[in-house]
């Protein structure tokens, strides 16, 4: 059972609010539960009932529901944990939901008016031809219009299957991560979100007291990003061979820069607890931004292409009637 971004910020939110007033897990689970949850939801308040009764952590009850619950939660539920701060770990998951769906909503709204352009784009470059051209009746007209709007269409859901693949190749695969993080717009906001869901888990598992080494592995893990997964295996060996992190990140073209001198500092000086959730609030703060800009930016080009179709149609009917209009003004008379 899948749940959307926006559920998952209310969710968390409330959650975190309830542990902060002083409810334990169980009591904030049962008040949720009288407030007409959406199905998924429920589904891990009632796994978290079920797991708790039966001896389990809560990280392990609200994870067994793996299509609802991504390995950036279970992460941070667990750091919550085993330090006994779940309030801020579902604080750290709601603020970052709560961007998600703002930016996702900005992107539906970006595209509709490129999307609207298009289908007129067709109509216009269809019917008008058709028409001029003479030699369809209605019901073809109207058969030729559809077959167009259907091979557009299985176009764009093609496209959308081969994005949706590459975008779960990447995680796991760190060239082919560097190269969507080249595109423009869309690189800028994915290495932003990437960071941003980094350092709140290494937050999150510092105040816990979690070791370096298993900060770092499950920080990276959580990233979502094939190239911080790579990196987080150097971080691993080098903080089980005990020496200092702050080096790797700055020999690491994968971290930004000025990340990765904070940490070196903060590393020298024992203040990473509050370093890494500035951080986390700078890349959240980044990420939004950065995907405000390719939500802006992407349907602006979509639209400039979708023009150029048009003209392009048009251009080409136009040209069409007259040359069939010279034709028949070229036309020997008497014959």
């Amino acid at each position: 059972m899948t749940s959307n971004a926006t559920h998952k910020h209310l969710f968390y939110t409330e959650m975190a609010k309830l542990l902060e007033a002083g409810f334990d897990i169980r009591k904030a689970a049962t008040v949720l539960m009288d407030t007409k949850l959406p199905s998924a939801q429920a589904a891990l308040l009632k796994n978290l009932h079920v797991g708790l009764e039966s001896g389990q952590s809560i990280t392990e009850s609200f994870s067994k529901d793996t299509k609802s619950i991504s390995e950036l939660e279970r992460n941070i539920i667990g750091a919550g944990e085993r330090g006994g701060k779940l309030a801020p770990a579902f604080q750290h998951l709601a603020d970052y939901f709560g961007m998600v769906a703002s930016t996702r909503w900005e992107m539906i709204k970006g595209m509709l008016y490129p999307l609207l352009v298009l289908h007129m784009g067709i109509l216009v470059g269809t019917v008008p031809a058709a028409l001029m051209r003479g030699n369809k009746n209605s019901a073809e007209i109207l058969s030729s219009l559809l077959l167009t709007l259907l091979i557009i269409y299985a176009i764009g859901f093609a496209i959308y299957l081969a994005i949706r693949v590459i975008l779960k190749l990447a995680p796991e695969n760190a060239l082919l991560d560097r190269l969507i993080n080249r595109i423009p717009w869309i690189g800028k906001a994915r290495r932003n979100m990437a960071m941003a869901r980094f350092c709140k888990v290494y937050h999150s598992c510092i105040l816990a007291g979690i070791t370096i080494s298993e900060s770092a592995e499950l920080a990276a893990a959580a990233a979502q990003s094939g190239a911080i997964r790579e990196a987080g295996v150097h971080l691993v060996a080098t903080a089980k061979a005990g020496n200092a992190l702050g080096p790797e990140f700055l020999g690491n073209p994968d971290f930004p820069k000025a990340f990765a001198r904070s940490y070196a500092t903060g590393e020298e000086a024992g203040t990473l607890d509050k370093d890494l959730g500035r951080w986390a609030k700078v890349f959240q703060d980044d990420a939004e931004s950065s995907a405000k800009t390719a939500s802006t930016m992407i349907p602006k080009v979509l639209y400039f292409i979708i023009l150029l179709l048009i003209a392009w149609q048009i251009i080409s009917a136009y040209s069409s009637y007259y040359g069939r209009l010279d034709n028949i003004g070229n036309e020997p008379y008497g014959e």
